[in-house]
């Protein structure tokens, strides 16, 4: 996304309010509060467009009260994600669901000695299943982009648990390349998103995605090839208050040429 800041909407004050309701009354009680917020942006038309990319692509033919809903509904789940991030931050209490099969899996692929790199997307709540990644005992990087404008907490700041996971900032010199290639040849886990892409066009690929054309980054997967490091894609969705699942969509390795 050409342009893209990590700027959080609200000021510190309002992310405090939202702390406060979790201290007292858990997520059902902040969660209340997410229902009329989350009516305000819905409303808004400056706010509300910002959804219409997507609205518009998955809901066709959408308008009127119904494409209000739906921006209302995106925004919803979305500050559900970032509940549970404060949430588990707060309490120390999330549960990620992951099958024996995508767990072995995992292991399996990280036991090539290689590294691991865990590709994913803005669904559900990756920051928090992260933290939570704890069924492969060794260190874990998130690529990262995160400013001075960006004032919600992550979930180790909130004092209640650890630091589980690192951070590779993209937008530094080499976009991160040379701290990931290090850091795979210690056998670590790097989780990226698949779909936030940063950096010069030539590092971009051409994909179908919801009836358009898009540019995700590909730098990761040179990276992978020339490492040799196994990649497996993990979706975070929500599966209710504090509860994810982690589905394992698909794994692969890839070559270079001169590995052929």
């Amino acid at each position: 996304m050409s342009g893209w800041n990590s700027k959080s909407a609200a000021s510190r004050f309002k992310h405090n309010i939202f702390y406060l309701l979790i201290k007292c009354g858990g997520r059902p009680l902040a969660s209340c509060l997410l229902v009329p917020v989350v009516a305000f942006y819905a409303l808004v038309p400056a706010w509300r467009r910002r959804a219409y990319p997507y609205i518009e692509r998955r809901f066709k033919n959408t308008r009127g009260l119904a494409k209000i809903y739906h921006a209302w509904r995106l925004y919803f789940c979305f500050g559900q994600v970032l509940i549970d991030r404060a949430a588990y931050g707060i309490t120390g209490r999330i549960k990620i669901l992951s099958s024996a099969a995508d767990m072995k899996l995992c292991r399996d692929l990280h036991a090539l000695g290689k590294g691991l790199i865990i590709l994913s997307a803005h669904c559900g709540a990756w920051q928090c299943a992260m933290s939570a990644f704890d069924f492969i005992e060794e260190e874990k990087y998130v690529i990262y982009r995160r400013d001075g404008a960006d004032i919600d907490k992550q979930a180790y700041e909130h004092g209640k648990i650890a630091q589980a996971v690192k951070f590779i900032d993209p937008s530094s010199a080499g976009g991160g390349a040379a701290e990931i290639m290090a850091a795979l040849s210690r056998n670590a886990v790097i989780c990226a998103m698949g779909d936030r892409r940063f950096g010069s066009a030539r590092n971009l690929a051409e994909a179908e995605f919801l009836g358009g054309t898009i540019a995700l980054p590909a730098s990761l997967y040179r990276i992978a090839a020339a490492c040799g490091a196994p990649v497996v894609i993990i979706f975070f969705p929500l599966r209710g208050a504090g509860r994810f699942d982690s589905r394992v969509a698909g794994h692969f390795l890839l070559t270079t040429k001169a590995q052929k």
